[in-house]
């Protein structure tokens, strides 16, 4: 239920770079080198990744059409997590599944607060909002 390491680019996110920091004996050039580009579903993988690993989550939940439940568009969404790079600010929606023995608002919060550092430390993106959509709860199999 949760993703691999696998993605496919098809568009990008730019990367503000911290303060480089240099300690070799050439002097460190003032100008940057080029640009760094990272596609959503880069974003999108590390945030599924992230909250798969959080106590209560089981997977990420992806609706299909004949469910009858809200469908996210291909093209915006990924692995569960639909990725917003709206006005130079990032939010990210992830629908989730979790288990049936999990206190939803702790494992909520828990999943925003990883997801967002994860963000920030892997690629030193600012997350304005990491929006929590439950889609399913996972019961034991009854034996």
């Amino acid at each position: 239920m949760c993703p691999s390491l696998s993605t496919k680019a098809t568009s990008s996110a730019s990367i503000r770079a911290p303060a480089p920091t240099w300690s070799g004996s050439k002097p460190m050039p003032d100008r940057p080198l080029g640009s760094v580009k990272v596609a959503n579903e880069v974003i999108a993988n590390i945030a599924s990744l992230t909250a798969c690993q959080v106590q209560g989550i089981v997977g990420m939940y992806q609706a299909k059409a004949r469910d009858g439940h809200r469908v996210l568009p291909a093209s915006s969404s990924h692995k569960g997590v639909r990725v917003d790079l709206g006005n130079d600010a990032l939010n990210l929606e992830l629908f989730v599944i979790v288990d049936h023995s999990a206190h939803v608002p702790t494992v909520a919060a828990e999943v925003q607060r990883q997801v967002a550092d994860a963000i920030d430390k892997m690629l030193g993106l600012e997350v304005r909002q990491v929006n929590v959509f439950v889609g399913d709860v996972r019961f034991p199999e009854d034996a």
